[in-house]
């Protein structure tokens, strides 16, 4: 899990510490993000079969703004603290990521919507590859943190 995140941190932080000299800016950097985010999803040697991405979207996350990380990774941890699902967690901390950098417009980083849609673009497809779990959510079939094999 933590090469997976790195995967999603280094393309984001290369391009936002050396892209500067050479004109790409955060929308670059996010762009990037994404393009590594959908090479964890659809890795070309695997036969575009890859994993759910969480670990390179928090990866992601974390290059685009350290205090934008801690603000989602805490929102999936208290979503995990209370429903034990970490598949839900999964989900919500990934459309909290957009909404949050969204509202840190002018506080805390620079919002720019290139960067937004970026991020929603892959909490969307982090959804969609989580489709199964959904359904087991809504049987009341997905197995939560701690219990049991059955």
């Amino acid at each position: 899990m933590l090469l997976d995140a790195c995967k999603g941190w280094l393309p984001v932080a290369g391009v936002l510490s050396w892209g500067g000299d050479h004109g790409l800016g955060p929308e670059v950097a996010a762009l990037a993000g994404l393009a590594a985010f959908l090479g964890h999803l659809y890795p070309v040697f695997f036969g575009f079969a890859g994993g759910k991405g969480v670990a390179t979207a928090v990866g992601v996350v974390l290059g685009v703004h350290g205090t934008l990380a801690l603000a989602t990774v805490m929102s999936f941890a208290i979503v995990l603290y209370f429903s034990r699902y970490v598949s839900l967690a999964s989900m919500v901390a990934a459309v909290f990521a957009p909404v949050f950098y969204l509202f840190g417009d002018g506080v805390v980083w620079q919002a720019s919507g290139q960067e937004v849609i970026c991020l929603a673009v892959m909490a969307l497809l982090l959804i969609w590859r989580h489709r199964e779990n959904i359904q087991r959510l809504m049987a009341g079939t997905e197995s939560r943190l701690g219990s049991k094999k059955a």
